[in-house]
C-alpha cells in the first residue's frame, strides 16, 4: 500500500503508508488490543476514531490518524464490510462515516476468539493427559507424577470409577 504526494515539480510520487503506525492519541485505552480480534493497526485505529468521532469523514481521520487518506479510506471500507462501522452520504456528497456500538460489533469477534481460545485449553489439556500417559508407560516407572489439582482430581476419579473392590482397614 501506498499513499500519493505531489513533488515540488507537480509530479505525483508513491510512498509507502504508515499503515503499521498507530495514531497520535491511541494510547488512550489499550493501544491496539483490537488486533487480537482479528482488526489490522490501522482499522484498529481509525475504529477508535470513529468512536469518539461520529459521522466523520476520511480526510478528517486521516488527519488524526497515521494514515493517508486513502489508507484511512481503505480501512473504513473494511470496516463497514466486517460491520463495525456504516457509511452515509452527507450533504456535501462525501461519504460520513460512524461507528458501530462496540459490545454489538466487537461482541461477536470476542466470543468468537474465547472459544477458540477455550479450544487450545482443551488441546492442551488432552496434550498434557496423553504427555503423562506416554511418560508413565515409556519409562516403565510404577511411580506415577501428577501435577496440579485439576490432574490430581482427574486421576482420583478415574481411579474411582475403575475400582472393582473396597478395602477397609
Amino acid at each position: 500500500m501506498s499513499c500519493a504526494t505531489a513533488s515540488r515539480d507537480g509530479t505525483e510520487r508513491r510512498q509507502p503508508s504508515p499503515v503499521r503506525r498507530l495514531p497520535r492519541r491511541a494510547g488512550r485505552g489499550g493501544g491496539i488490543l483490537l488486533t487480537f480480534l482479528g482488526l489490522e493497526p490501522l482499522e484498529d485505529a481509525v475504529y477508535r476514531l470513529l468512536v469518539d468521532r461520529p459521522d466523520s469523514e476520511p480526510a478528517t481521520l486521516a488527519g488524526e490518524s497515521a494514515g493517508c487518506a486513502e489508507d484511512v479510506a481503505r480501512a473504513l471500507d473494511v470496516l463497514v464490510e466486517r460491520g463495525l462501522a456504516s457509511a452515509r452520504p452527507g450533504g456535501d456528497a462525501v461519504i460520513h462515516y460512524r461507528a458501530a456500538s462496540p459490545v454489538l460489533a466487537l461482541g461477536p469477534l470476542l466470543e468468537s476468539r474465547r472459544a477458540s481460545l477455550r479450544r487450545v485449553e482443551s488441546l492442551v489439556t488432552t496434550l498434557s493427559e496423553r504427555h503423562r500417559s506416554a511418560q508413565a508407560h515409556g519409562s516403565g516407572a510404577p511411580v506415577e507424577v501428577l501435577s496440579g489439582a485439576a490432574a490430581i482430581r482427574r486421576r482420583l476419579l478415574l481411579i474411582q470409577d475403575q475400582a472393582t473392590v473396597e478395602v477397609c482397614t
